[in-house]
């Protein structure tokens, strides 16, 4: 037998990076070239995992030769622990948030091509900016926190995610604006989130709504966790942004104690 040679990834590293490559894209997919280029696996190599992937069901190949996760795997992640250690504790984190910031807070989880929100909690300022509700899926890009996950995507994906978007936003109650329009706002916010660690915009979501978000860390993954503070334009200018950027970095922080 082959000893293993260290610096090397070995079977299961490979299927791993495999995989995580193709969860990264989501219903999208990815092509045969792409992965090798993403994984640094030759294309020979990556192409037998797939075929084998393929043939357990943990993959499928979808059409314009790109390749998708499989159904079996779902079967797989219904007896998968949460990746959220202790759910009261986030809910506590947000709440505490919203009670020194007096605005509304959500935590949103990704969840495939979407974010998915886990909880809510409302600050004592009268007027509340209520976007979303607890237990609702949206798009990657369509809300502040779908913007912070997905800010870890490849350009072209970050591109092709938005002009969705634009048609599937018909279907929802967020208004629609241009694609053009929208790419240069997601962008803008994508630049702050790897320069700051936070994103911060006004009217992307909904007129007259503005909104930061902030990553939670993870140190196993790309994140996947969000924490949004929300309220009306008047209630966030640029000048308070600044000063609430650190609370809400923090907050963030706290909450990757509680996931996996």
């Amino acid at each position: 037998m082959e000893p293993a040679q260290e610096g090397r990834p070995q079977v299961v590293g490979k299927v791993a990076a495999v995989l995580t490559a193709l969860a990264r894209e989501g219903a999208a997919g990815r092509r045969l070239l792409d992965l090798a280029d993403e994984t640094g696996l030759a294309r020979p190599t990556v192409h037998r995992i797939l075929r084998e992937l393929a043939a357990a069901g943990f993959v499928e190949q979808r059409p314009g030769r790109r390749y998708g996760l499989g159904p079996a795997l779902y079967l797989l992640g219904l007896g998968a622990p949460s990746p959220i250690r202790d759910h009261d504790a986030v809910r506590q984190v947000a709440q505490e948030l919203a009670g020194r910031t007096g605005d509304t807070v959500y935590v949103a989880i990704r969840r495939l091509d979407g974010v998915h929100y886990l909880t809510r909690a409302d600050g004592g300022y009268p007027i509340r900016a209520e976007i979303v509700e607890v237990g609702e899926t949206v798009p990657l890009g369509v809300t502040y926190a779908g913007i912070a996950l997905l800010a870890w995507h490849e350009p072209e994906r970050v591109e092709a995610q938005v002009r969705a978007n634009a048609a599937l936003r018909r279907l929802m109650r967020f208004p629609v604006a241009g694609p053009e329009e929208t790419l240069t706002s997601v962008r803008r916010q994508i630049t702050q989130i790897r320069e700051y660690g936070y994103c911060f915009d006004k009217d992307t979501v909904m007129p007259g709504v503005s909104g930061m978000a902030a990553p939670v860390p993870s140190a196993a993954s790309d994140p996947y966790l969000a924490i949004t503070l929300s309220g009306v334009n008047d209630r966030l200018p640029a000048a308070r942004i600044r000063d609430l950027a650190p609370q809400l970095l923090e907050a963030a922080g706290e909450l990757a104690r509680y996931i996996a």
